[in-house]
């Protein structure tokens, strides 16, 4: 029998090595010289929708060279010629050229000027929309890695942890104060805790590479916590609502421009006639001048204002339901962090005295008057408090980050 834990002693010792404390780990790089503002720089540059800028300087470019157009509709050049040649044959001749030219309507030079003006006003409204997703984007991979960093420092402990118990178990073994079966539950639970310890490291690895191909960055700032903002509600410069504060008064130009739609613009027209009666007549040269001008022709242009009216409704009503959306995200997000906060006032305290008792746990099985099983239970639940603890206290300050981007605060 003697002989038989001699061998069980032999082998639970070789297949328990321990592994040194200072084990190699996935360490996140930071750069000093890297800032939150110029990683969302960076991002911002590289979304799609930094494609559609260029459309709003070629929007007011064509209607720019519409308002500075000298008539209303291009003008148009016309020749006529008469002769009785197939007919009488007397010689009857007539030639006659003009010019129509149609004639801006009062105000309606001035509505196309208008509709150049807003078309351009959009343009920092769409890009400060732009920079507010890459905001968003950065500060989510931002606090997805230091997430995943705190997890692995904590399981990283957690395991050095077991690594000196496992120690310490094996020189109490060696002296024969403890069985070796002591030394297998130890050895299961350094596996148990280093095991974790990898799956924290993949997750670190995932999100890192995450943030590489996003940021084309294997850095990340020195400095990531933000100073929550100090609006309660959302502002009225919220980027969103300010690009679709633009998108209103582009459509109310457009508006402007549709009072004029089906309308007949006055056409003045200009000309000369050559001719002759027959054979034996000089020609006759004549200028004449001609107006038109539409009569009660506001009729024409009422489907049209009617249909600008209505999609002017919808935008109006979008800005209020974006308006509503933003609030309901604020305040969850508010309530997210009064709320994380909370816990972590009250984890805090409960940390302190988990530590306190698994010390004294401890303590205890040194002086050989508690077992490993209950030393481990104790263990584990010290662990969770302290990993619970750290994980709140990133937490609140990702929240932080989260209250700042409902509030459309740009990085």
């Amino acid at each position: 029998m003697q002989h038989l834990k001699h061998l069980m002693l032999a082998a639970v010792l070789s297949s328990s090595v321990i592994l040194p404390v200072t084990a190699e780990q996935i360490k996140v790089r930071y750069s000093d010289s890297l800032t939150l503002s110029t990683l969302t720089e960076k991002v911002y540059q590289a979304l799609p929708g930094k494609l559609g800028e260029s459309k709003f300087a070629r929007l007011q470019e064509a209607n720019d060279a519409l308002s500075d157009s000298l008539f209303a509709q291009p003008a148009t050049a016309n020749l006529n010629h008469f002769s009785d040649a197939i007919g009488s044959g007397d010689g009857f001749q007539e030639w006659e050229g003009g010019i129509d030219m149609p004639l801006w309507l009062p105000g309606q030079k001035q509505a196309q000027q208008s509709l150049s003006n807003r078309l351009m006003a959009q343009l920092p409204a769409y890009q400060a929309r732009l920079q507010l997703q890459a905001s968003a984007e950065v500060r989510q991979l931002v606090w997805q890695v230091k997430l995943a960093e705190s997890d692995l420092e904590q399981a990283s402990l957690t395991w050095q942890t077991a690594q000196k118990l496992e120690h310490d178990v094996k020189k109490r073994v060696d002296a024969g104060d403890m069985p070796p079966t002591e030394a297998l539950l130890a050895s299961s639970n350094t596996l148990e805790k280093h095991g974790l310890m990898a799956e924290a490291e993949s997750r670190l690895e995932q999100q890192l590479e995450t943030y590489r191909l996003i940021t084309g960055e294997q850095q990340l700032p020195a400095q990531v916590t933000e100073t929550l903002g100090s609006a309660s509600t959302i502002p009225a410069s919220h980027p969103q609502l300010a690009m679709q504060d633009q998108v209103i008064a582009r459509l109310q130009a457009e508006m402007g421009i549709a009072e004029y739609a089906g309308a007949a613009n006055p056409n003045l027209s200009v000309g000369v006639r050559r001719e002759r009666g027959d054979d034996k007549e000089s020609f006759n040269h004549s200028l004449g001048v001609g107006i038109s001008i539409a009569l009660n022709d506001s009729r024409y242009s009422q489907p049209a204002v009617a249909e600008a009216s209505a999609v002017l409704a919808e935008a109006q009503v979008q800005r209020r339901e974006i308006e509503r959306q933003l609030t309901k995200t604020l305040l969850a997000r508010q309530q997210t962090l009064k709320a994380t906060r909370k816990q972590l006032e009250l984890i805090s305290e409960q940390n302190k005295t988990t530590q306190d008792y698994y010390q004294l746990q401890k303590r205890a099985f040194d002086l050989g008057e508690l077992n490993l099983l209950d030393l481990l239970r104790s263990q584990v639940r010290a662990n969770d408090s302290r990993n619970r603890k750290r994980q709140l206290q990133v937490q609140v300050e990702q929240n932080i980050a989260a209250v700042n981007q409902a509030l459309g605060v740009l990085l």
